[in-house]
């Protein structure tokens, strides 16, 4: 309704104005069709893109989970990571890393569950066993690091686990 009552306004006063009334109302209709095309266009922008533009506002970020019962292990048992990919992806490569941030080993799934991407963008779980060297001397926390490096953030995301 309002957008007639502007048309109607503005047909009123180039009827009266001495100029070109045709030329203004053309310009005038000209102008109102480009708005409504524009419009129309960014209102069904995402069935044009195919949802290429519709980008969550609350991304999920990259995960390392670590069962509780294996935040702190022994030397030689078995350690249990579960990996959730953000939106870029994740690298297949889970390090771990001791105090020091020297990488002590990596593990990674199997081929036969993700062939050989180099990116995994659906969740993964890996299992690794402890060394029994990683004893720590008295002067070491124990403390180990997970890092799986992360595409979007392209960073390592990290989470801790100990080793008594």
């Amino acid at each position: 309704m309002f957008l007639i009552r502007i048309i109607k306004k503005k047909v009123y006063e180039l009827k009266k104005s001495k100029k070109s009334v045709k030329h203004e109302a053309n310009v005038f209709v000209i102008s109102i069709v480009a708005i409504l095309a524009i419009a129309l266009i960014g209102i069904n922008i995402d069935k044009i893109t195919g949802n290429a533009t519709n980008v969550p506002s609350f991304s999920q970020k990259t995960t390392i989970s670590i069962p509780l019962n294996e935040k702190f292990i022994n030397a030689g048992d078995y350690i249990h990571m579960s990996i959730t990919p953000g939106p870029k992806c994740v690298n297949r490569i889970v390090g771990i890393y001791d105090e020091n941030e020297f990488r002590r080993a990596t593990v990674q799934p199997s081929s036969a569950e993700f062939g050989s991407n180099k990116k995994l963008c659906n969740p993964f779980t890996v299992k690794f066993k402890t060394y029994s060297e990683w004893i720590p001397s008295e002067d070491e926390s124990g403390i180990f690091f997970v890092k799986v490096f992360d595409y979007e953030t392209e960073s390592f995301v990290t989470t801790t686990f100990t080793i008594r």
